[in-house]
């Protein structure tokens, strides 16, 4: 079985890794628990884990820090879990290969995922030998993109809401400068413009769909004002949300169709 030793400050957050996670099932053992890096670093030469999961920011010494300290000491592969979107810091994980950076909370499948990926990459370097690296650091792309993921999934479940950039930022425990960056980057919309997206695509289901008046799809979909979002289906669609009801059909390359 491989063995698994956890670095985190936070008991809870350690504990629920350790009581609620199917260690068993995934052939895995957690060998260790460690409350911060000083500790963590102390244990992982003794124990020799397979696996270390390990926070960022933690007393005495951090998780980047200590797996600095243990450069050349161990041949552990190390999972990041980090509640920070410090650049820095998926840039220093990378030149550690660290070879997967999860964020907080942290999501089952996405652990499940990245424990049989470096599960796989340590049974094939025991096939092959300690001097032939076969493992793959992290892309720091990755993360953006698991970032932004995250944040496309709260827009299309809570499109209703009121939310904000930062709002949505504060959720995933980024700055909202970093995710109006991401938004830009990755997808050439703002993120108020993908809020706009989402919500207008809803309101042509509604209209396609229902029964429902204009007003009452404007309070739906998250605007308080029936003119302004009749306004502002118009601007998007080309339309007014009368003429899609009355039988007008938006283009089959209009971005609603691919959201």
């Amino acid at each position: 079985m491989m063995r698994v030793l956890l670095v985190e400050d936070e008991e809870l957050i350690r504990e629920g890794l350790r009581l609620t996670t199917p260690w068993g099932e995934w052939g895995m053992e957690v060998v260790g628990e460690a409350g911060d890096g000083e500790e963590g670093a102390e244990k992982i030469l003794k124990l020799r884990p397979d696996i270390v999961i390990t926070d960022v920011k933690m007393p005495k010494l951090g998780g980047l820090e200590m797996i600095e300290r243990l450069k050349g000491k161990t041949d552990c592969e190390y999972i990041i879990l980090s509640g920070y979107d410090e650049f820095a810091f998926a840039k220093q994980a990378l030149h550690l290969e660290v070879q997967e950076y999860l964020l907080k909370p942290v999501d089952d499948g996405e652990l499940k995922e990245a424990l049989e990926n470096i599960s796989e990459k340590i049974k094939k370097k025991q096939k092959t030998g300690a001097g032939e690296e076969l493992s793959q650091p992290l892309d720091v792309r990755n993360l953006q993109d698991k970032y932004l993921d995250r944040a496309m999934k709260i827009l299309r479940e809570r499109y209703w809401e009121n939310l904000t950039l930062k709002s949505v930022a504060d959720d995933l425990l980024i700055s909202d400068s970093y995710l109006g960056k991401l938004f830009k980057s990755k997808t050439g919309y703002t993120f108020l413009e993908m809020l706009t997206f989402y919500r207008i695509r809803a309101a042509v289901d509604y209209l396609c769909g229902t029964d429902k008046k204009v007003y009452e799809i404007a309070y739906a979909i998250g605007y308080n004002d029936p003119k302004y979002f009749s306004r502002v289906f118009c601007r998007v669609t080309g339309m007014k949300p009368m003429e899609l009801k009355n039988g007008r059909h938006l283009p089959e390359d209009h971005i609603l169709k691919h959201l």
